[in-house]
C-alpha cells in the first residue's frame, strides 16, 4: 500500500493580533479533522499604517508577504470581496478537486486594505465569504468550518446538515 497523501491546508493572514476567542474557535475546528488534512493559521504582520502612508504600497507589501508564505505548486485561493460566491455543495466540489490535485492549499487573506492584485493574479480562485464585511479575526474561523463543513460532505459525516 502507497503512503496517503497529507493535505496542508495553510490560512495565511495580515494580522496584528489574534483574540483568545479566535484561537479557540480554530483549535476546535482544526482537531476535527482527520489525518489526512494538516491545518497551519499563519499570521502576518500588517504594514505599519499613518496618516500619510500609500495604500497601494502597503497592499502591494503585505501581498507579497503572503505569497512568500505560499510555495509555488500550492493551490492559492484569495479571499476577496470581488470574487466568487460559493454556497456549500460548490465548495464541497472544489474541495474534491483540490484533494484529487495532491497539492497543499494556501487561502490568502489581506490586510485593512485587501489584497494585492498579485495575490489575486497567482490565485487559483478568488472566493468572496459574503456580502457583509467580517471582524479581520473571524475570517480565518469561518474558512476552516468552512472548510471543515466541505470535508465532512467528503466523509458521510453528518456534520454538515
Amino acid at each position: 500500500m502507497g503512503s496517503r497523501f497529507v493535505m496542508l491546508i495553510n490560512i495565511i493572514c495580515i494580522e496584528s493580533s489574534r483574540p483568545d476567542w479566535a484561537k479557540l474557535a480554530f483549535d476546535s475546528y482544526e482537531s476535527k479533522f482527520n489525518k489526512s488534512i494538516n491545518i497551519n493559521w499563519k499570521g502576518c504582520k500588517p504594514i505599519p499604517r499613518n496618516k500619510n502612508y500609500d495604500i497601494q504600497k502597503a497592499i502591494q507589501k503585505e501581498g507579497e508577504i503572503l505569497l512568500s508564505n505560499t510555495k509555488k505548486q500550492d493551490l492559492i485561493i484569495s479571499l476577496d470581496k470581488e470574487g466568487k460566491s460559493l454556497d456549500t455543495l460548490k465548495l464541497k466540489d472544489n474541495f474534491e478537486n483540490w484533494l484529487s490535485s495532491s497539492k497543499d492549499i494556501s487561502f490568502l487573506i489581506g490586510g485593512p486594505d485587501g489584497l494585492s492584485s498579485d495575490c489575486i493574479k497567482q490565485s487559483h480562485l478568488s472566493w468572496s465569504l459574503s456580502d457583509l464585511t467580517f471582524p479581520h479575526s473571524i475570517v480565518p474561523v469561518i474558512i476552516i468550518e468552512q472548510v471543515y463543513r466541505a470535508w465532512s460532505i467528503t466523509q458521510n459525516h453528518p456534520y454538515h446538515r
